[in-house]
């Protein structure tokens, strides 16, 4: 399932399913019940897909949001933070996520998991207690 376009004169979003096919639904609906129920409710739930995907930021991967994570559709966990247009565009099968987010508005993000980062080599690990005694 893919965002293709939110018309703001008809008041519909475009999505493109995973065989091919177009899917149009009123933004009120995805913003009150998602995108992902009200595809369901149209008999085309075996088309949403199952996994995870990523999201960028500042060029790197910090983490997944669930497959039917939806710009339009979240609600917030925290009323610090509401999502704002431009805050996640989706390019190619990853999210990106605007460089005006920080830790806590990603994870106010409903579904938003961190990716776990580990050091590529030792030389690179945190330093520990033992190495600043030497």
């Amino acid at each position: 399932m893919r965002l293709i376009e939110e018309n703001v004169f008809t008041r519909k979003v475009t999505y493109e399913l995973s065989n091919g096919q177009y899917i149009q639904l009123d933004v009120r609906d995805v913003a009150e019940f998602g995108a992902a129920r009200m595809i369901r409710e149209a008999g085309y739930g075996h088309l949403i897909p199952t996994e995870r995907v990523a999201v960028m930021q500042h060029g790197r991967r910090v983490g997944t949001v669930p497959p039917t994570f939806d710009p339009f559709s979240i609600r917030s966990n925290t009323f610090l933070y509401d999502v704002r247009p431009g805050d996640f565009k989706r390019e190619g099968d990853v999210w990106i996520a605007s460089r005006t987010l920080g830790p806590g508005d990603l994870e106010a993000v409903p579904g938003f998991v961190w990716e776990r980062l580990q050091p590529a080599a030792a030389s690179e690990a945190p330093i520990s207690a033992d190495d600043v005694r030497g």
